[in-house]
């Protein structure tokens, strides 16, 4: 009786004992499982983001550049070059930058080319006589600059007398040659203008 007792007890026990040792089984099959499929997800993770990095590299490698045409080039043709005529050199025109540069307007060079240099030193001469400066001599204003300037170099002692005794040195030549002719001195027949110049155009700026 005892025996069946003991038995019994033991058969009950073992039935016992394997719910308890599968659970834990089962418990540690489910924690390994789960860190098993937390590796094996984050490897498959990475391994679909390389992806999508080779396909976009990809992607990139094979899109079309963009690509800029070429602007036409037009032709421009050379600028033409204008000449200007060159101002003829005369006799004359030594004459009035050689006659002017003696006073002291600035002519510049004495090549008988009345140019810009030469009208502003016209006009500078015609200023300091009391006329208007306009660049351009009348006839008288041109005679009495030539003749003073003959009379000058002829004079000899006298010029350097009457540049001497003048405030404007020898300037002032031009003004005391001019006031010998409104004066009907001795001097007026060397300032008197050429025979085919009528009187009345010579002497209208006196």
């Amino acid at each position: 009786m005892l025996s069946k007792t003991l038995i019994s007890a033991a058969i009950a026990a073992s039935l016992a004992l394997v719910p308890a040792t599968q659970a834990a089984a089962d418990k540690k099959d489910f924690i390994a499982g789960a860190i098993l499929g937390g590796i094996g997800g984050a490897i498959i993770n990475n391994e679909v983001r390389k992806n999508k990095q080779r396909q976009a590299a990809r992607q990139r490698a094979v899109a079309p550049r963009t690509t800029y045409a070429a602007k036409p080039r037009t032709y421009r043709a050379p600028a033409k070059k204008t000449y200007r005529p060159s101002i003829p050199a005369t006799t004359e025109g030594r004459e009035i930058q050689s006659s002017l540069n003696y006073f002291g307007f600035d002519a510049g060079s004495i090549d008988g080319r009345v140019g810009s240099k030469t009208r502003d030193a016209i006009s500078d001469y015609q200023r300091y006589m009391g006329y208007q400066g306009t660049g351009q001599l009348t006839t008288f204003q041109q005679h009495l600059l030539t003749s003073s300037y003959l009379r000058a170099e002829a004079g000899g002692n006298q010029t350097f007398q009457d540049i001497a005794s003048h405030p404007d040195g020898t300037r002032g030549l031009l003004k005391l040659y001019r006031e010998d002719l409104a004066s009907g001195g001795s001097q007026q027949r060397e300032l008197r203008p050429e025979p085919s110049v009528a009187p009345s155009a010579a002497y209208t700026d006196l």
